[in-house]
Order: C-alpha cells, then sequence, then structure tokens
C-alpha cells in the first residue's frame, strides 16, 4: 500500500545566521549546497525568517526580498522579489508570524542567496541586523502530473475544429 505524504516532493534550505555576510539592510549567503543534481522547477517560500538588531528600528515591519529568479512576479519598479514582510512589537527582533501566502516560482539552482531589507513605507533601513535565520521550504513542481494534465486538455481544444 502506497501512502501519500504531503512532503514528499519538497526540500527545506536553512540559511543559518552564522554563514550570513550582513552588511547594512542585507544578509548574504555564499556557496550554498547542491539541492538536486539538475535545476529543477519549485515554489519556494519563507517558512520561518528572524531578524534582530542591536538597537530599536523605527518601524514595526520590514519588507524582505531575495534574489531569486522568478516565473510568476513582476513589480513596477523592476527590484527583486518580495519574500516576506516580518514584523516586530518590541522593533529590536523581526519575525515571520503568520503563514507565509508568497509563493515564488523559481529553481532549486540558488548558489548564493541575498536579502535586502526596507521598512514597507519604503524608506531604507540604515542599521546592520545583528542576526538573520531563514528556513525556505522548496516545494518542487511535478512535472509529470503537468504534462499528462495538459495533454488530457489538448482533445478538448481539437474537437471544435
Amino acid at each position: 500500500m502506497l501512502l501519500y505524504m504531503p512532503y514528499h516532493n519538497c526540500k527545506y534550505l536553512y540559511l543559518s545566521n552564522d554563514q550570513a555576510t550582513k552588511s547594512t539592510a542585507k544578509a548574504e549567503w555564499s556557496n550554498i549546497p547542491t539541492l538536486s543534481q539538475s535545476s529543477r522547477e519549485c515554489y519556494i517560500t519563507a517558512v520561518k525568517l528572524n531578524l534582530v538588531f542591536s538597537a530599536n528600528q523605527s518601524h514595526t515591519d520590514i519588507v524582505v526580498k531575495g534574489s531569486l529568479p522568478t516565473m510568476n512576479y513582476t513589480t513596477t519598479d523592476n527590484s527583486e522579489p518580495v519574500l516576506a514582510v516580518i514584523t516586530s512589537t518590541e522593533n529590536k527582533t523581526f519575525d515571520l508570524n503568520i503563514e507565509n501566502p508568497i509563493h515564488l516560482l523559481s529553481n532549486d539552482n540558488i548558489k548564493n542567496f541575498v536579502l535586502t531589507f526596507t521598512h514597507s513605507s519604503g524608506t531604507a533601513i540604515t542599521a546592520t541586523p545583528i542576526g538573520c535565520n531563514v528556513i525556505l521550504k522548496l516545494e518542487y513542481v511535478d512535472q509529470k502530473e503537468q504534462t499528462e494534465s495538459y495533454l488530457s486538455e489538448i482533445p478538448k481544444h481539437l474537437g471544435g475544429l
């Protein structure tokens, strides 16, 4: 008997504070381990995101953008895609306190990853974070299922000819 596991086709990538290079309003990870033998399409979602500053910030929420190529995201200012919006009640530690609704269609060929931080008002953050931990969920697209679904639609379209 085959049991369906809801997370059988996903991976999690932990981006540790210890390996991050942090600068003003930015955190970067280099030399990320290879996630699959070939580049595979997947939806990438931040499931945990924690940002800590040594001093209070002037806003209670921060927009986090990630350096990912995406196929389902556009913006009017051509900036990197928004990965999440994180909030704080005391303006020093910011967390992702809700289930993140942003699922970016990309691929798992991630070698370097840069997060940039701005206030939701658009004003720049002038501080360097002292802590940044991220867990990304990569949900792989089932190519076989997509192809079968596409092929099953063809007869419907040909029937009208």
